[in-house]
Parts: structure tokens; C-alpha cells; sequence
């Protein structure tokens, strides 16, 4: 089998839906003319999940939902994102009735498989940068130290217990180590090749980019951003919410690789939860039931915030993705931040008729 299969068709509808979009325009301008922060240049989608699972045309509406944007550790879904494909292929190779039983059998296997076609699809981004060192332009991933052979019934290859602790800390802790560990296991060329190759970036300039490590070990190759000039983790709304809609979905890698990235970033904080007091309550109508958060420094020293989360309105019974970013920090407390972002989501998501 192969580890690059080209993109995934995009869940998403080829428009915004009008009644949506028209409900998310008329908030933004009524906050503006208050004075609320970011609402003229923070970027914010929100997608309909129930009635549409599986579907091509999920209805949307979004703002700036082309520009690229740093998001620093909002990132770190691609990482995780890839790790699970990369197993899930592996898993391909090892069940494939080759006759491969022993760990180093299937490493072998892996390497000469897989490394002439990371090789074919490393984007001309990093073989071609002028800020990687050589041999970051050609890693290939460190097989052993993400992968090995599993014990449960699901894979015939799992991850090491090493990488499941990295995923703990940086999707569920949501810290740097563990973003570390995993990106250094695959790699600038397979991470970056795979996110190509699944239609989550355009190969120049927009879509998620991820090539810094969270630590600067390794150095950084950067594309052009909005709101920093440059960034090393990076995203378009649009990227990520395609790849977000395909989770929610359970189609992204697997529907069993789908339920466990969702198990992960089901235990993992949400920022409308935890201001002081609370924006969305744990007990109210609207709850961020997956998330991922995403805060980096600007190189105005000032902060930025993002965020993706799968979100159900319990009055309704209706499920969303929901992503923000571009919400710079400018002196306000995090609830005086963010409560324009809810106010526009929620009336979104009100506005929506299933």
C-alpha cells in the first residue's frame, strides 16, 4: 500500500451557507461598532455537523477563512494527525500477509517502503529551504520511536508507549515536550509531504504548515503569514476545518484512529470554560466536548489565541466544529478576549436550521 493516497474530498459546501453567513456578518459589524477587541481582523468558521456526517456539503459560514495565520500550538493537530496515519499505513504494511512477525522485520519493511515515497513527496518547502540544516531536509521518520508491534486486537502495529505519552502531553497537558517528541519521530518531510498530499495544504503558501518544533532544536522552515510575517505553524481556517469536519465524521484515517485523536482532545482544557467565571459553563447550553487550544507569541512579544473544538448545543442537540484565531491579547483579561469570539459563534450556531 501506499502512504500517500491523495486527498481527502473535502467535506465541506462550495459556499457559504447565505443565512449563516449573513447572521455571523451582522454580529461582527454590531461588536465593531462597540469597540469589541479583534473582531475586525480575527479569522472564525463554524461548521453544522448534525444532519451532514459523511456528507460533502456541510454548511458553514465563515470570516477570513483564507488568510494564513500563525497559531503556534494549535499546530500540534497535524503532528498528532499524521502520527495516527503513519501508524494506520504501517499497519497496512505488517498485516499485509507478507510473512512479517517480529518488530524488526516490519522496521525494515517500513524503511524500504516508505522512504522513497517521503522522498518523492517532501514539498519543495523544506528539500528546497534555505533555514534547514541538510539533513533536516531528508529525515525520514524514526520508526522505532513511534511505532512498534501492538498488543490489543485493533493493530497489528501500535504506538510506542513513549509516543502515547507525548500525545498525552501535548493534546490532553497541552504542552511542548510531547509536540517535540512527536514531529522529531516524523519528521519536517513526512509531516509536511502528508498534509500536502491529504489536500490540507496548497503546496506554496496556504494551509496548515508545520516545520518548527516547539523547542528550537531543529531550526524552522517558515512560509508567509498575516499576522506575523512569517510563521513555522500556521494555518488556514479553511485547512483545518476540513480536516476538523473529517474527524467529527470519523473519517479521518479511520474511524477507530478518528475515536481515539477525539479521546484525546475530549480531556483536554477549552478557553470558553475556563475564563473567570466561565463563558460556557460546564452545566449550559453550549459545550466544547473536543478541543485543542492553541497560544503562541507574536514577534510583537504580544500573544495570540486559537482554537478548534467540536461543540453541541444541548438546547438543540446539535453538533458543530467551531475554530477561531488571530484573537490577540492586548491588555484584556482572557473573558473580556474571547467573549466577542463566543458571541459571534453562538449566534452562528443559533441561526442554523438543521
Amino acid at each position: 500500500m501506499s502512504l500517500f493516497t491523495g486527498a481527502y474530498a473535502n467535506p465541506l459546501a462550495s459556499t457559504a451557507q447565505p443565512a449563516m453567513q449573513s447572521v455571523l456578518n451582522a454580529t461582527r459589524q454590531t461588536l465593531s461598532l462597540a469597540g469589541a477587541p479583534n473582531v475586525n481582523n480575527m479569522a472564525l468558521i463554524v461548521v453544522a455537523l448534525t444532519g451532514f456526517k459523511g456528507t460533502l456539503n456541510h454548511p458553514w459560514a465563515a470570516l477570513r477563512e483564507q488568510e494564513e495565520h500563525y497559531s503556534g500550538s494549535l499546530l500540534k493537530i497535524a503532528a498528532m494527525y499524521a502520527a495516527f496515519d503513519l501508524r494506520a499505513s504501517a499497519d497496512q504494511v505488517a498485516s499485509s500477509g507478507s510473512g512479517l512477525s517480529t518488530w524488526p522485520q516490519i522496521d525494515a519493511a517500513l524503511k524500504a517502503q516508505f522512504n522513497p515515497e517521503i522522498t518523492a513527496h517532501t514539498p519543495s518547502l523544506i528539500n528546497g529551504s534555505t533555514l534547514l540544516k541538510p539533513e533536516d531536509k531528508s529525515r525520514k521518520p524514526d520508526y522505532s520511536a513511534v511505532l512498534t508491534l501492538g498488543t490489543g486486537p485493533d493493530f497489528t502495529v501500535d504506538f510506542t508507549q513513549t509516543q502515547k505519552d507525548a500525545f498525552e502531553n501535548m493534546m490532553v497537558i497541552q504542552d511542548n515536550p510531547g509536540a517535540t517528541t512527536t514531529i522529531h519521530g516524523l519528521g519536517y518531510p513526512y509531516l509536511n509531504g502528508k498534509i500536502a498530499d491529504d489536500g490540507f495544504f496548497d503546496g506554496t503558501s496556504k494551509g496548515m504548515w508545520l516545520a518548527g518544533d516547539y523547542a528550537q532544536i531543529w531550526r524552522a522552515a517558515r512560509i508567509p503569514c498575516i499576522n506575523d510575517l512569517d510563521t513555522a505553524q500556521g494555518t488556514t481556517l479553511w485547512h483545518l476545518a476540513k480536516l476538523m469536519t473529517l474527524l467529527a465524521d470519523d473519517k479521518l484515517v479511520g474511524s477507530l484512529s478518528s475515536g481515539e485523536m477525539k479521546g484525546l482532545m475530549a480531556r483536554a482544557g477549552n478557553f470558553f470554560h475556563q475564563t473567570t467565571p466561565p463563558i460556557w459553563p460546564t452545566d449550559g447550553r453550549f459545550i466544547a466536548s473536543h478541543g485543542k487550544v492553541g497560544i503562541g507569541p507574536l514577534k510583537s512579544n504580544k500573544k495570540v489565541f486559537s482554537e478548534a473544538l467540536i461543540v453541541r448545543d444541548t438546547l438543540r442537540e446539535l453538533e458543530f466544529v467551531v475554530i477561531w484565531q488571530n484573537v490577540i491579547q492586548d491588555g484584556q483579561t482572557q473573558r473580556k478576549l474571547f467573549e466577542p469570539v463566543a458571541t459571534m459563534a453562538e449566534a452562528v450556531m443559533n441561526s442554523f436550521v438543521p
